[in-house]
């Protein structure tokens, strides 16, 4: 009655193996093998420089081996900053053959930063062949100086002249500061402040955050309390300190914590 079924075996067989079968054309030959970074070389792992006319300049050469896989194509390179920014991207040219294999170098000369960023930075390489392989990537540190640091300032302070506590509930109370870098205003690591209380206890630090401009604020709530400690003058001491660690003159000002 169902004639036929005997051939679906053969049939589903013939449909596996044709609908499986697939044309790649980008498929890698397998034989070709990846290049190796053997050695990096700086000319120095610490550049000086300033801020007013940044440049980092420094000398960079690497021997890659093609490792049984084709020549070289090219050696590709990135500095990045402190921050994970790509200063630059450059290339190595070709030297000379030595023994571990060939020889790339290039004298780096980066200009034209708005901003330095001074801290550790990293310079990251990679090799690729002419078969489309890269190597692994190779990192190398470098750390950026400015010569003359100057320490940011503390220019201003905005806080109220005193709060009424609540009866219940709370209130917001915000409170801000400006700081100025003459190193520019990427160079500013910490805005924070010390809080006392009006009987001469510490309170602790608390960290500002940056608004707009040269601004920085702080947040918090005012809640009811019965403590006579809570009531009066309660004194702030405002830092700034930067990416050198530099940190500013202190300033003081204060609000003075009413009873409702």
């Amino acid at each position: 009655m169902f004639r036929g079924l005997n051939f679906l075996p053969v049939l589903v067989m013939a449909l596996l193996v044709f609908g499986c079968e697939k044309k790649n054309d980008t498929v890698i030959d397998p034989s070709y093998d990846s290049p190796l970074i053997v050695s990096v070389t700086k000319s120095t792992d610490s550049v000086l420089t300033t801020s007013w006319a940044p440049v980092i300049a420094f000398d960079l050469s690497a021997v890659v081996n093609e490792n049984g896989g084709g020549a070289i194509a090219s050696i590709d390179c990135k500095l990045i900053d402190p921050l994970g920014g790509v200063v630059a991207v450059f290339g190595l040219n070709y030297l000379q053959e030595v023994s571990e294999g060939k020889k790339y170098a290039k004298s780096v000369s980066v200009s034209g930063i708005s901003c330095l960023l001074v801290g550790g930075y990293t310079v990251e390489l990679a090799a690729k062949n002419e078969a489309g392989l890269f190597s692994s990537v190779v990192n190398t540190p470098l750390f950026v100086r400015n010569m003359a640091n100057v320490a940011p300032v503390v220019i201003s302070t905005n806080l109220p002249d005193s709060v009424i506590r609540p009866v219940s509930g709370s209130i917001p109370l915000t409170i801000s500061i400006n700081v100025t870098d003459t190193d520019g205003s990427c160079d500013i690591k910490d805005v924070y402040f010390g809080a006392y209380r009006p009987n001469g206890n510490f309170i602790g630090f608390n960290p500002l955050t940056f608004s707009i401009n040269n601004e920085w604020t702080f947040t918090n709530v005012v809640t009811p309390s019965s403590a006579d400690s809570s009531y009066g003058y309660f004194k702030y001491q405002f830092f700034a300190k930067d990416r050198s660690d530099a940190v500013s003159a202190a300033v003081w000002d204060s609000i003075k914590f009413v009873r409702p």
